[in-house]
């Protein structure tokens, strides 16, 4: 390969790099992810350690882990295919739901919609990278359930602010951004603010 040339590392042809344009780029759908991280937390939480079965950690990470899972932490999955995918029966995946949501309560079913919301997705999950974050919107507005998109949409508004309590115990908050005081104007490096 020349200088000029290069491989596409998507569809495999050597072409000209001004002249290249990809058709997996430009037409077909892109994949997810083929993997999951899973934050060695997982493991040390306290709800997880103290509260669920090992039958309860495996289905919890089977919901993290799983081929329909996207960026919100939001998607569709029909009981027949948890079952295949766990090899659980339908009456046991209809117990573990309901014991995740009203038991554990981290995780919303929708049977109408056939969509589970993964309450704590975000905390582990979302980052400010503005790629990440395009993805993301794309990703909520393709969520079915009209009180998930909300919810998801109220967290994605916030993901950039801190709320301190008052300290005489009142019940309001001061809700700030940090993007209204770090802003790219003033050229202050966060991470270096904060350490």
């Amino acid at each position: 390969l020349s200088k000029s040339t290069f491989e596409c590392s998507l569809c495999s042809i050597v072409r000209h790099r001004d002249t290249h344009i990809c058709k997996k780029k430009r037409g077909e759908k892109s994949q997810m992810a083929i993997y999951r991280n899973v934050h060695l937390s997982f493991w040390t939480d306290n709800k997880v350690a103290d509260d669920f079965t090992p039958e309860d950690k495996y289905f919890y990470l089977y919901l993290f882990t799983n081929p329909q899972t996207n960026l919100c932490g939001c998607y569709e999955v029909s009981l027949k295919q948890i079952a295949n995918q766990t090899g659980y029966n339908r009456d046991t995946i209809e117990r573990l739901i309901e014991r995740f949501e009203k038991v554990h309560k981290v995780i919303v079913y929708s049977k109408e919609s056939k969509e589970i919301l993964l309450l704590n997705w975000y905390k582990y999950n979302w980052t400010k990278s503005e790629k990440f974050l395009t993805g993301l919107d794309k990703s909520i507005r393709e969520v079915k359930d009209k009180e998930f998109k909300r919810y998801l949409l109220e967290i994605r508004s916030n993901a950039d602010t801190v709320s301190i309590p008052y300290a005489n115990g009142m019940d309001t908050t001061v809700t700030f951004s940090f993007t209204d005081i770090y802003s790219k104007d003033n050229n202050r490096d966060l991470n270096k603010d904060i350490s």
